[in-house]
């Protein structure tokens, strides 16, 4: 899934593993804040600060300003300055970073167990009492313009960025990353803090700590933070289409995409045994094709032709798609082979082909709970949606899909109206239509 990530000091860390058995609690303090803490034995911790916040929340007019309030995170507040908390995260040997999501923003410390309180109340300070001065905004911009540089430079980027927009337009269709020309101003900044950094739309998730510690924690930093009134959010619509990316270079993209599943669905599990099964990948070392559908045709194509299935859940929606790289004499054959293998699976599916993509399907998902930064990822998206899941939990609801399922999602994708991204040289490339 696309989002922005920005590090500020590094050190290295020993990852921690959510083990099936632990318990993840979640709660809320007295103005709303909620808070998931994966509690285990380990003297270094990770704590998020989560914010509701993310760049389908933008107000019209205003593109981008979800980035550049990621990119003031850890800047001037009135307790702190940026250089303050630079030095004094450095002096703990700790790590900040923040993280822009199409639903969420998220600001990141890591560090021993003994100095979470200071970086809740960095996060309390972050939320409450950020400057937004015109100087820093300059800074600012400059650093978004070098995430925007970074990403241009990516073809995967711009088809995903598009084919989020192709399929929903706003809310979820919005960029990710702020436009060069972006005129968002300090004042611009304080409104959307003042609408978005409200207690209901936080949530403080951590993997180290206790969850009552935590609560306790939040309970102090955002003692004088708003509650905020009940959030409004327009239910995601998807609208389907295509988006054609002049690009000069001689790799061309394709992507095809459907009205996927929310996150947390049995659907969406449906949907991930779905995207293991067309596969893409090759799972055993020097192997020249893997033994799904989609790495065998891109095998058979050759050329570097690539071919692979994704997945994308959000709240209350979900988009689905098989995506194609190779040159531009055989993308449309690889893009067709895409296609061809979705069909195949929305009439059967044998045995053996579903034993594997299910075990695949739940590897790559409890493998999602070995990373700290996934791990807070997951209880920060689990916080606001008020269910929270182990991957006991996890593993359960894929074994309760069946093969039948599995054919009837693929099935219900393709009566879906589609949604098309085209990247390269578009006069060589073929329209969406033409490749069913």
């Amino acid at each position: 899934m696309l989002s922005i990530s920005s590090a500020r000091k590094t050190i290295n860390l020993v990852p921690t593993l959510l083990k099936a058995g632990y318990a993840t609690a979640i709660s809320k303090t007295s103005n709303g804040v909620k808070v998931a803490a994966l509690d285990e034995s380990s003297p270094t911790a990770s704590v998020s600060l989560v914010i509701n916040a993310g760049a389908r929340f933008e107000p019209k007019g205003k593109s981008g300003i979800a980035h550049f309030a990621k990119n003031f995170g850890f800047k001037n507040t009135g307790k702190r300055s940026a250089f303050r908390i630079t030095r004094e995260t450095e002096l703990v040997g700790g790590v900040l970073s923040s993280n822009l999501g199409r639903e969420n923003i998220s600001f990141t410390a890591e560090c021993l167990k003994e100095d979470v309180p200071y970086f809740v109340e960095v996060f309390g300070d972050l939320v409450a009492q950020t400057k937004y001065t015109d100087h820093e905004l300059h800074a600012v911009a400059k650093e978004i313009a070098a995430e925007c540089s970074v990403a241009e430079s990516s073809p995967e980027v711009a088809v995903v960025e598009a084919i989020h927009n192709a399929a929903f337009r706003n809310g979820l269709g919005n960029p990710i990353f702020a436009a060069p020309y972006s005129d968002i101003t300090s004042s611009d900044l304080k409104k959307f803090a003042a609408d978005n950094f409200v207690a209901n739309k936080l949530a403080l998730v951590a993997t180290g700590i206790s969850e009552e510690e935590l609560k306790g924690l939040a309970a102090s930093a955002f003692a004088n933070v708003a509650s905020g009134s009940a959030t409004n959010i327009e239910t995601t619509k998807y609208y389907g289409g295509e988006i054609r990316v002049p690009h000069n270079s001689s790799i061309a993209h394709i992507a095809i995409a459907f009205q996927g599943a929310a996150a947390g669905t049995s659907e969406f599990y449906t949907a991930q045994v779905l995207r293991s099964l067309l596969g893409g990948d090759r799972f055993v070392k020097w192997s020249t094709a893997g033994v799904s559908p989609l790495a065998a045709a891109a095998s058979q194509i050759g050329h570097g032709a690539q071919i692979s299935a994704f997945n994308f859940g959000y709240s209350d929606a979900g988009l689905f798609g098989v995506y194609a790289q190779a040159e531009h004499s055989s993308v449309s054959e690889a893009a067709k082979a895409a296609i061809s293998s979705l069909k195949a699976a929305s009439k059967s599916i044998t045995a053996e082909e579903f034993k594997r993509a299910l075990a695949q399907a739940k590897f790559e998902t409890a493998s999602r709970f070995e990373s700290r930064a996934s791990t807070n990822e997951i209880l920060g998206a689990q916080a606001f949606q008020d269910h929270k899941i182990t991957t006991i939990d996890a593993l359960d609801a894929f074994d309760k899909v069946q093969a039948g399922d599995v054919s009837k999602f693929a099935a219900k994708l393709l009566s879906s109206k589609p949604t098309t991204v085209v990247l390269g040289k578009t006069s060589e490339l073929p329209y969406g239509d033409a490749l069913f």
